[in-house]
């Protein structure tokens, strides 16, 4: 039985991310563990004079709330498990924590889409837990709430932390789905045509034994942004899995430009896997 941990601050884009989760979970007899934060430091920094009987009524109230919630999806979603818990501290602290102590197995979080968006789409927020969760973290985008898992797509950069990431993602989802291994590349097409085909044969072996389908594709884009969004809508996917490597990697994945070309669109979610070798 697999546990999914999705952080709310009760608001409707959260709740969209717990319902892909409960979509997820449907059928295979998972487990939704949700989880809010409230990060007292900051609260007390930003309003100092407020007492213990006010942060007392805050607590009560995030109570009130996450029950209502879990009723709420409770009354939707009757074969899953779910259970909820309030805590203080950091968002991706509490995040951690709470996914070693409840052995959870995928962390479900929304983000932030382009409507509000300042920075990045991911958000600070997400950013921090996709850093410090030891599981892997799905990011959900604005407005998606259905669970669809039919046709992934999966950035390679010949890493090898790729095929770690990879089998971890197929044992995770354990169900048969199409995936399509792409890469995009600035110039020389013969080279990584070569490239490629020699790294399909190590893909392929780590995934010999899953009902997962492994495709393989080449894009010239010297923007990675505009490259991974126009493989997204050319190869209908509903899904992106990624491996996280460094600051910089995510500046230019979920930059302005980015969501810019794709705002008029939802974002498909994407699944940060870890991935040992780094």
């Amino acid at each position: 039985m697999k546990t999914l941990l999705v952080p709310t601050d009760f608001s409707q884009h959260a709740f969209n991310a717990c319902l892909y989760a409960a979509g997820m979970a449907v059928g295979h007899d998972w487990k939704l563990h949700l989880l809010h934060v409230y990060d007292t430091y900051y609260a007390v920094s930003a309003y100092p004079a407020m007492t213990g009987a006010a942060w007392a009524e805050i607590r009560d109230a995030a109570d009130e709330q996450m029950a209502g919630l879990i009723t709420k999806l409770q009354e939707q979603f009757p074969s899953i498990a779910i259970s909820g818990e309030n805590r203080e501290g950091t968002v991706g602290d509490a995040v951690a924590k709470s996914a070693r102590e409840k052995a959870v197995d995928l962390v479900v979080m929304g983000t932030h889409g382009a409507t509000g968006l300042k920075y990045a789409t991911l958000g600070s927020n997400t950013f921090a837990v996709i850093q410090k969760s030891p599981v892997p973290v799905a990011a959900i985008p604005a407005g998606v709430s259905t669970f669809r898992m039919d046709r992934v797509g999966f950035a390679v950069n010949y890493h090898v932390s790729e095929i770690t990431a990879l089998e971890s993602f197929t044992e995770l989802i354990n169900r048969p789905v199409d995936i399509i291994l792409f890469h995009l590349y600035g110039k020389g097409k013969q080279e990584e045509t070569q490239k490629l085909q020699k790294w399909e044969k190590r893909f392929e072996k780590i995934t010999s034994g899953s009902r997962s389908r492994l495709h393989f594709k080449l894009a010239i884009s010297r923007n990675l942004p505009v490259g991974i969004n126009r493989m997204v809508f050319r190869e209908g996917l509903n899904a992106l899995v990624m491996t996280p490597v460094d600051k910089p990697f995510f500046d230019r994945l979920f930059s302005k430009q980015l969501v810019k070309v794709i705002a008029h669109k939802p974002v498909v979610p994407v699944f940060f896997m870890k991935g040992a070798g780094k």
